[in-house]
């Protein structure tokens, strides 16, 4: 007997080509057939007419960390039809870890969650006994290595050093990490040289995992950024996936063509090089990102200090290079907070309607918010008006352009529940569909689907998902192509969007008609050898 019998739907099978209609029949957690059944029985039969069946969407690109281990059912990722994430990116990581402390200051960080792992395999342990709604791989964050092995992190690696750091990184991926994030753009990444990268990256190539990338800037120095990456990537061979690639405020109008020459020129000549975008003009980051290098020397005290100290102020603010030209410019109209643990009534609003309210330079009610935040200030999350809407087209329209929400998986409900955050957080699927696809016309259905599916499975190395075949893990969404579409705001941005009707995670229904289903069916992927 069939396990699941979905019918009368049309297959979008995730590799780009025409969709077709067809029935999927489903025994454990495998798809055992695509077209007819022969008339076999199902326990239960999923009429799919007028719906699009398509394997689980991708999120290749995720800071759900520690949200996971708050609240695994990853309620805001199904919701989207999301059944894969891969966790541990802009060089931030759960594991290694060698002081609990160090996990404070890392995206996503969670206060209450205790830390009973050190190392990769054990934190993947952490996550296979908590369940998890959906599958999940990881990442070793660059900057957790840092921590592990150099004080704070911060300074140029010694010799030793940087050994120390390949051995622990080979460790990572022999317990089933995937790769290695980076975060140049962040504290303690920013700190590492070419020689560090190159050293790091050959471990990663050796065991075939992927390097990701988020890169030191990508406004006025963009090319610089991507050169150095690239160079890495020419170097040891690794496959690198450059991360949430779409210029920022400020860079140059020929930012993205020459970008893609550049990956184009390397692809061309052997490399294996590909990008991703947030299909958003909002760019979300942490509002600690904002503070120079110096002020985050001695650790989140010395910093909170510094955001007492008028003088310390003063210099911060004086700050050459932040980490957005918008806070240069003093565009504050264009830099909106998102998540704030102290404030949250102040959620939604830009940094010059909370300056006006708090009655002080916008730039100084970013420090009281973080002050205000302490030992949490890793929680206070804003975001810029970064992303020309131009440019997020033509990156769109290249072949090797997946699409990644950067964002947390979160519930309305339960743990997390005041946890807020970006409208990509509960609706970066239903907003890339519609904007792309319905609206823009963009890009094909099946192309899109393509782009969070196949694409991102083939990155990872996950052969046995992102596509509708037999044999295949049976992670499936069946969405309406009526109605997908992003319903977040900025003001109300927990809200699931519409559109997406059945999904299934290893073969169990886990979204019956729009609702959660009881029970976590995810699984923990452990890297495999390419």
């Amino acid at each position: 007997m069939i396990d699941v019998l979905i019918k009368n739907g049309v297959v979008v099978d995730g590799e780009g080509g025409a969709s077709f209609k067809a029935d999927v029949a489903i025994k454990g957690e495998r798809i055992c057939s695509v077209g007819q059944t022969g008339g076999e029985e199902a326990a239960l039969v999923i009429d799919a007419e007028g719906h699009m069946v398509c394997p689980g969407f991708i999120d290749l690109h995720t800071h759900s960390d520690f949200t996971f281990l708050v609240d695994g059912r990853a309620q805001s990722s199904l919701h989207q039809g999301v059944t894969t994430e891969v966790v541990g990116q802009c060089g931030y990581s759960c594991a290694p870890c060698t002081n609990a402390q160090d996990l404070k200051g890392i995206l996503g960080y969670q206060p209450g969650v205790e830390v009973d792992w050190r190392s990769a395999g054990d934190y993947l342990d952490r996550l296979k006994r908590g369940g998890v709604g959906v599958n999940v791989a990881a990442l070793a964050g660059h900057g957790s290595l840092r921590r592990c092995v150099i004080p704070e992190g911060r300074g140029q690696a010694s010799d030793e050093q940087l050994q120390a750091m390949c051995e622990l990184l080979d460790a990572c991926m022999q317990q089933g990490f995937c790769g290695l994030s980076l975060g140049l753009e962040y504290e303690p990444g920013i700190h590492a040289d070419t020689r560090e990268l190159v050293a790091l990256a050959r471990v990663i190539a050796a065991r075939g995992g992927i390097l990701s990338a988020h890169v030191r800037n990508r406004d006025v120095h963009y090319d610089m950024a991507f050169s150095e990456v690239l160079s890495v990537a020419r170097i040891t061979g690794v496959r690198l996936q450059i991360s949430h690639i779409s210029p920022k405020f400020g860079a140059p109008d020929d930012a993205v063509a020459n970008s893609l020459a550049m990956i184009d020129r390397l692809n061309s000549t052997g490399g294996d090089v590909a990008f991703d975008l947030i299909p958003d003009n909002w760019g979300p980051t942490l509002m600690a990102s904002v503070l120079p290098i110096w002020a985050h020397v001695g650790g989140i005290d010395a910093t909170l200090k510094y955001l007492s100290d008028p003088t310390a102020r003063a210099k911060m603010k004086a700050s050459p290079n932040p980490i957005w030209q918008l806070v240069l410019q003093k565009r504050w109209d264009l830099i909106t907070l998102f998540f704030s643990p102290e404030h949250p009534e102040l959620v939604g609003k830009t940094m010059a309607e909370i300056g006006e309210a708090m009655g002080c330079d916008p730039h100084d009610a970013a420090f009281d918010l973080l002050l205000a935040a302490g030992e949490e200030m890793a929680q206070v999350i804003w975001a810029g008006w970064n992303f020309d809407e131009t440019m997020q087209q033509e990156l769109l329209a290249h072949g090797l352009c997946g699409v990644i929400s950067d964002a947390q998986t979160v519930a309305p409900d339960g743990p997390l529940a005041g946890n807020t955050g970006a409208p990509t957080v509960y609706g970066w699927v239903g907003q890339f569909f519609d904007r792309y696809v319905k609206q823009v016309g963009l890009l094909s259905w099946e192309e899109a689907v393509r782009r969070i599916t196949s694409l991102p499975a083939h990155r990872m190395n996950m052969a046995d998902r992102g596509r509708i075949h037999p044999g295949l893990k049976a992670d499936i969404t069946v969405m309406s192509p009526e109605t997908i579409a992003c319903r977040a705001t900025l003001h109300e941005p927990n809200r699931y969007p519409d559109g997406i009707v059945h999904v299934l995670v290893n073969g169990k229904v886990v979204i019956h008609d729009g609702r959660r289903l009881p029970g976590n069916h995810g699984q923990v992927i452990r890297r495999r050898e390419s």
